[in-house]
């Protein structure tokens, strides 16, 4: 029975969902008739009435020897429903709290360009804020021609990329000298090359090799603002363009 399923679904036991709609069938009545309607057990019928009684949904009803039940207006079991509905959204931020300390990370694997661009264009550019580092223009124009135009377009007036910074080489250095005035932007040293583009943004690192086309996405707001430290450690040992031209 499909009422029988709903009540269930609201917390109500099997038992206690067939006495409820007995009682709501038979209006005020007997143990005796509600356990013969219900097919239950009249033992079983006492116990279950009681407990439906102690929870406000049915209504206990003397009559000179013989004691009558009743069921309470079906709203009140939605109105004790919605209630508890209320109680756990005021709740809910604490439980996300306790749930995002705990969570394990998401770590996920991506392969090929196709994959690697719905990466950087869906999940990383819409970020709140971006910490490219490694960032090899050369080789990122080789296979995504239109990447860093697709950022211009569709994100550059709505999210800000927070710091990059670019591997040593000529074109990293043309495109230091290009993009600059626009957000800030260092360079590595040249003794120190990097061999994996990553991007981390407030909640997630995205790690790169752009030579073998595959790239690991971590979701985890602690890893990702350990990484964020890591980035403003090496930003303080990075060039600045006055130091390289």
């Amino acid at each position: 029975m499909i009422e029988e399923k709903i009540l269930i679904d609201l917390g109500l036991t099997e038992i206690e969902a067939k006495t409820y709609l007995a009682c709501l069938e038979l209006g005020s009545d007997t143990v005796q008739n509600i356990a013969k309607k219900g097919q239950i057990k009249r033992p079983t019928c006492y116990v279950t009435l009681d407990n439906l009684f102690t929870k406000g949904y049915v209504a206990k009803i003397e009559k000179k020897s013989t004691t009558l039940y009743a069921a309470e207006d079906p709203k009140i079991m939605l109105n004790k429903y919605k209630e508890k509905i209320t109680n756990f959204n005021d709740f809910l931020p604490y439980f996300e709290t306790k749930f995002a300390k705990t969570a394990k990370p998401k770590i996920k694997y991506y392969e090929g360009k196709e994959e690697l661009w719905n990466v950087y264009t869906k999940i990383v550019f819409p970020s709140k804020e971006i910490y490219f580092f490694g960032t090899n223009y050369q080789k990122i124009n080789k296979i995504f021609p239109n990447l860093i135009e697709y950022w211009a377009e569709h994100f550059s007036d709505k999210y800000k990329i927070s710091k990059e910074i670019v591997s040593y080489d000529e074109y990293g250095l043309k495109y230091l000298k290009k993009n600059a005035c626009l957000r800030p932007m260092k360079m590595m040293p040249k003794n120190l090359p990097v061999f994996a583009d990553s991007a981390i943004t407030e909640n997630k690192i995205f790690i790169i090799s752009l030579d073998n086309l595959f790239g690991v996405l971590i979701e985890s707001e602690d890893l990702a603002k350990t990484y964020k430290n890591f980035f403003l450690l090496a930003w303080q040992s990075a060039l600045e363009i006055k130091e390289i031209v």
